[in-house]
């Protein structure tokens, strides 16, 4: 189905909810499902609309936009509260506990010091027929009337499209698309037509433009297979927009953690060569 910002494909979707956090779980095979904390489960069930509150939202996909997230943006503390759980089957444990490259959830964080601001890090990828389950687990049960959104995601220069011939493109470089809400200016260039967005991301994007959220995607177009230093230092940029400026403090071994994350990711991608 070709929408607002992109090609996406719709399926239900389905919240649940359960009382274990450690033991719970998935009930259909490929089916998204949300599964929040028991901390912020009893949180939202005072709030008359059960929504986590949510003034600020940045939302990570893919590899270099997760490393520059881990290394740049979260640089408060932050507890998880809750994940979402893609193609999870009998013998998946569905925690809150998974941290392999390969685990099948999307952990959502929260700031200690400002319970308001999220962070959504995405950490595999989620097919185009979950997409819009996804996007409305996600979006329906955070409260985004007035929050500021940056998805922060990358993709291959193979798909982009422009009168530069790909082997004289500057990469890697960003562009953006915003939502009408989004009055302000992105820190790059608009993507060109008839370049647009695909998956996920396109699903997020249309989300918020059909509930008239303020929202801006920032993709990162790159050469490497692998999520490289530059690629992930592309999004650099971003830090300098408010309020995610206000969100994050410089981190002083972000060299060290970014060179460790990106050998890590090497590593396991080249297991399956």
């Amino acid at each position: 189905m070709a929408t607002f910002f992109g090609e996406i494909l719709p399926v239900r979707s389905r919240a649940v909810d359960d009382d274990e956090d450690d033991d719970f779980r998935g009930p259909i095979e490929g089916e998204p499902i949300l599964h929040w904390s028991k901390k912020v489960k009893a949180e939202t069930e005072k709030l008359p609309d059960k929504k986590v509150p949510c003034s600020n939202l940045v939302i990570s996909i893919g590899q270099e936009a997760n490393a520059f997230t881990e290394v740049y943006v979260k640089t408060f503390k932050y507890e998880i509260i809750g994940g979402i759980f893609s193609k999870i089957q009998d013998d998946d444990p569905c925690t809150l506990s998974q941290t392999s490259p390969t685990d099948k959830s999307c952990f959502i964080y929260r700031c200690y010091s400002n319970p308001s601001i999220i962070v959504c890090q995405c950490n595999r990828d989620v097919s185009q027929e979950q997409s819009f389950s996804w996007a409305k687990l996600l979006c329906t049960n955070i409260n985004l009337d007035t929050a500021y959104i940056a998805v922060l995601a990358s993709c291959s220069t193979g798909g982009y499209c422009s009168d530069i011939p790909s082997s004289d493109l500057d990469t890697p470089f960003l562009r953006a698309l915003k939502t009408e809400k989004f009055v302000g200016t992105p820190i790059c260039k608009i993507l060109e037509q008839p370049n647009m967005l695909t998956g996920l991301p396109a699903q997020l994007m249309t989300f918020f433009q059909v509930h008239q959220y303020k929202a801006v995607i920032y993709v990162c177009y790159k050469e490497n297979r692998y999520a490289d230093i530059p690629s992930v230092k592309a999004f650099l940029p971003v830090l300098e927009v408010t309020p995610i400026k206000d969100m994050t403090e410089p981190n002083k071994k972000a060299e060290d953690m970014l060179r460790d994350i990106v050998e890590k990711h090497q590593i396991h991608d080249m297991l399956y060569l």
